[in-house]
């Protein structure tokens, strides 16, 4: 008997090689994995012949403007009309439904068959067919043996798709998920001319002064909590604003937060619209599993890195901060 996985992998194998019309569809606030997979898949079906649509339920962010065809990549809502006219819907990185926006936007009657391709170790297998391997440093790493397996040559610019997940999953190829398999790929990738300077210079050095002074913020208010040995830290909405910055400039914080030699774990709440707070958990010790600390919240992710998110505002009080 063949492993599950591989028997997903061949079903999925299968249908990408007999039909013509995709839509790929990454998850809302696309990172970097999401935006790799989706991209790297489209330009492989691309250069077989396939008619692909890439969309999400979120703009994208301008730091991955340098990747191909990532100007093609619209807006769910703006694809609602073609939906007749697709043969197959393939949801890359969403560990959950709803992340993909679809939701909103059709009911399942309304869609052709799901082909579901993640590697968050609590994805629910929403699709007709899933292949979710929780054991790949990323959906990149998944889609690169997808692609080698529909014998699509890896050029430059796939390569460097791939590769922008992989590095960005990896934290750098800082967290526990770099596996030796991971870094053959990446050896593989580079040769086959990623652009491994740009995908560091869009993603790590290109700070902006408004980053900068949002980080600050963030150090300047560390806690720790010596029993579990957590360090967290806050940010408001009026921190955002103040500095004239976004979301997207928190991200790396949890990561950056892990290099503290006593830290277990990390945690970053930062509050968001319609009185949400997100919570962001990450870890480098193999014994610690941050998924769970995240289900307790309603959340979830990998043993490594998950996230959650709860109703509420942060409100400081005297040296403390506290949710109300």
């Amino acid at each position: 008997m063949f492993p599950k996985k591989t028997i997903q992998r061949n079903r999925i194998i299968y249908h990408l090689r007999k039909y013509k019309n995709f839509l790929i569809i990454g998850h809302k606030k696309p990172d970097g994995d999401a935006v790799g997979s989706m991209l790297a898949l489209h330009l492989a079906l691309k250069s077989v012949g396939k008619n692909t649509i890439l969309a999400c339920d979120d703009h994208l962010s301008e730091r991955f403007n340098f990747l191909p065809d990532a100007d093609k990549i619209k807006l769910l809502e703006d694809v609602v009309k073609i939906i007749d006219n697709i043969d197959l819907v393939i949801t890359l990185d969403s560990g959950v439904y709803q992340l993909t926006g679809l939701d909103t936007h059709f009911s399942k009657k309304e869609l052709p068959m799901i082909l579901n391709i993640d590697h968050h170790q609590d994805n629910p297998h929403y699709g007709q067919i899933n292949l979710v391997e929780a054991d790949k440093s990323s959906t990149c790493e998944i889609i690169y043996h997808i692609i080698k397996a529909i014998n699509v040559e890896i050029d430059d610019k796939i390569a460097t798709c791939i590769l922008n997940g992989i590095f960005l999953d990896t934290d750098s190829f800082k967290n526990p998920n770099t596996s030796t398999d991971t870094l053959k790929i990446t050896s593989n990738l580079l040769s086959r001319g990623a652009n491994l300077k740009e995908i560091t210079k869009s993603n790590l050095k290109d700070k902006s002064l408004s980053a900068l002074k949002l980080w600050g913020i963030t150090l300047a208010r560390l806690r720790k909590n010596s029993k579990l040995g957590i360090i967290s830290t806050v940010v408001t909405r009026s921190d955002l604003e103040n500095c004239n910055a976004s979301y997207e400039d928190l991200e790396g914080v949890a990561n950056f937060l892990n290099s503290i030699p006593e830290a277990k774990a990390s945690l970053v709440l930062s509050e968001r619209d319609k009185n949400e707070i997100k919570g962001s958990f990450r870890t480098l010790h193999d014994e610690v599993d941050v998924s769970k600390l995240a289900a307790l919240f309603g959340g979830g992710g990998h043993k490594k890195a998950a996230g959650f998110t709860i109703p509420g505002q942060l409100q400081k009080d005297k040296n403390h901060w506290k949710i109300i």
